[in-house]
Formats: structure tokens, sequence, C-alpha cells
């Protein structure tokens, strides 16, 4: 499997009422997740012989790495799989700025998946406090892209 049609699979994924998607092929594996899951391709091993645990363990819970908002603050987050864009072309100013107002529903950027370009919008009034990622980073869902006040 090759990164196109993994990234189809995320696009295709990112649309669907699924929660998880785990695919083998020619010896390799590769699970999808929503939600916060970890994604990646390993290679499948043999099992390690069973051993036997003289006293359960607890491992703590992994914490998420993401910018959690202040109080007032309002993170916009990636809806999907993709490769952000600041404004629709090259040469045009973008979206929005720091500092500048948006209302609920503007648009502020674009992700671009396989050639296809969808539009990033606010989902709450406010002033854009923070750019948080540069424009051509390929973001995941649920990535910030912003921070509103």
């Amino acid at each position: 499997m090759d990164i196109s049609q993994i990234r189809r699979l995320i696009d295709l994924m990112a649309q669907a009422p699924i929660a998880e998607l785990e695919i083998e092929e020619n010896g390799r594996r590769i699970r999808l997740a929503k939600g916060g899951g970890k994604t990646g391709v390993s290679p499948v091993a043999t099992a390690p012989a069973p051993v036997e645990a003289k006293t359960p363990v607890a491992s703590p819970a992994p914490s998420p790495v993401t910018t959690a908002p202040k109080a007032a603050e309002t993170l916009i987050t990636a809806p999907s799989y993709g490769v952000f864009h600041l404004a629709p072309s090259p040469d045009a100013p973008p979206y929005v700025t720091v500092g500048q107002k948006v209302e609920a529903g503007q648009q502020v950027g674009l992700l671009e998946a396989m050639k296809v370009f969808n539009p990033v919008r606010a989902t709450a009034a406010g002033m854009v406090e923070e750019i948080l990622v540069a424009a051509g980073t390929e973001v995941d869902m649920g990535t910030p892209l912003f921070r509103l006040v």
C-alpha cells in the first residue's frame, strides 16, 4: 500500500461514520482510528512467548499533546487530514491575520488532500490571537490551527 492509497483511506474515513479501520497487506498492517487513536504502519511480528505477571502493574494513561484553550479562548481545529493553506493561492492575501475579528462559519483557511481543497471555517466568533500552524504544513484531523479570543 503506498502513501496515496493511505491518504485516500484517511479522507474516506474522515467522512465515514466509522471510528476505526485496520488493513493487513503484504505482511504490513495499518490501523486508522478517529478521536485520539494512534495511527501508524507497523510490520507484523510473531507473538512473544507468554510471561506470567506476578503483580499487575497499572500504566499511567498517556496524556494527549494538545494546546488547551484558556478560559475565554476557542481553538479552531483541522476538520480532516490535509496540507494547511492560509490563502486561496500563493499570491493571494491570507483569509485571516492575527488580530482580525472573525464570525462563526467564516472561512479562515483551506485543507488540501489529494488535490481537493476543503474550507476550514471558524467554529465561533472572536479575534484571531494566534495562527498555530504554518502554511504548507501537513496536519491531522483535530490539529489546532488557530486560537481565538
